[in-house]
């Protein structure tokens, strides 16, 4: 049906037609293609700020995932700076004391300033990013450092290399899964005396004639009865280093006998003053008993080392 308009005329009191120009008609028609256009825009941009385009919506499941990634990537770099943590102290508090040297003071490198990761700025999550490589760098920094010092000690180890045969390296019994580890060493409660006092040495809850080793090469200084330590077997390794093992079931060595590091010297027992059936095992330095943990060093991994000496300090009673 013709769109066809009309007007009054207070002339002749009548309707007539209105004739549009083409001029007019032009007009109109381009009012409208530009209207149309701008409502198509008005819903473009509202559609976009609602919907994603599939261009948008694989880069942001990228980015999601690459947020996965560093996330476990941080994860895992905890995990692997705390095992490097215990290499550090194994370092300072076990290698170095047995060489009396003193532990590294600057353990970190620098930083490397903050210019360093600035191509990190313009990306998205560029805090998560920048966090996980400077952690990346700090390790790095932390592991060229202890590879060092791990050179200079293996060099100090192999000009030593017969003072290290005679220093306690191992554990005198067999012990892999560490369930035979008993009190450790310093205050605890004697069970049969029921007072606490110092205890010089650690225990390991072994049975009746299991076999006991020597824990370096030496000489067998002593072959005896003690009324706390039942029969005991000292060795005297030199270097000022002498061990006592206690408790002892049967002897399987003789006085002045040389020994070296592994070889049988006796079994486990419970005689004298004690409990059960263990083994009383301590390490003198220059005469002064120590703590015989750090010198398991040879059949011990860092992990299982801090494994142990938790197993050794949650148990406050003695066997002796």
């Amino acid at each position: 049906m013709t769109n066809i308009k009309y007007k009054f005329s207070s002339e002749t009191l009548e309707y007539i037609e209105v004739k549009q120009s083409n001029n007019f008609k032009i007009k109109k028609i381009i009012f409208y293609f530009i209207t149309s256009i701008c409502i198509s825009f008005i819903y473009f941009f509202f559609y976009l700020k609602i919907f994603n385009s599939p261009e948008e919506k694989a880069l942001q499941k990228e980015n999601e995932e690459l947020n996965r990634i560093y996330l476990e990537l941080n994860k895992t770099l905890t995990v692997i700076n705390n095992k490097f943590a215990k290499i550090e102290e194994r370092d300072d508090k076990i290698y170095r004391a047995i060489f009396n040297i003193d532990p590294l003071e600057i353990r970190d490198g620098g930083s490397g300033g903050s210019n360093k990761y600035v191509h990190y700025n313009n990306l998205k999550n560029k805090e998560l990013v920048i966090n996980t490589a400077e952690r990346i760098n700090k390790l790095n920094e932390k592991i060229t450092i202890e590879d060092k010092s791990l050179a200079d000690l293996e060099k100090l180890a192999y000009a030593k290399q017969e003072e290290m045969l005679h220093i306690p390296a191992i554990q005198p019994v067999e012990n892999k899964d560490l369930l035979r580890t008993g009190s450790g060493f310093g205050m605890r409660f004697h069970p049969i005396l029921n007072i606490y006092r110092p205890h010089k040495g650690l225990d390991f809850v072994c049975p009746k004639g299991s076999e006991v080793y020597a824990t370096a090469d030496g000489k067998v200084s002593s072959v005896r009865w003690s009324t706390t330590f039942g029969k005991v077997v000292e060795i005297n390794h030199g270097y000022g280093y002498l061990t006592l093992y206690g408790h002892l079931s049967e002897y399987a060595v003789k006085l002045r006998q040389k020994i070296k590091r592994g070889d049988l010297i006796g079994y486990v027992g419970s005689s004298g003053l004690s409990s059960g059936n263990h083994l009383h095992y301590e390490v003198h330095k220059n005469g002064i008993p120590v703590n015989p943990l750090p010198y398991f060093f040879s059949n011990l991994s860092p992990d299982d080392f801090v494994k142990m000496q938790m197993i050794a300090d949650s148990i406050k009673q003695s066997m002796d």
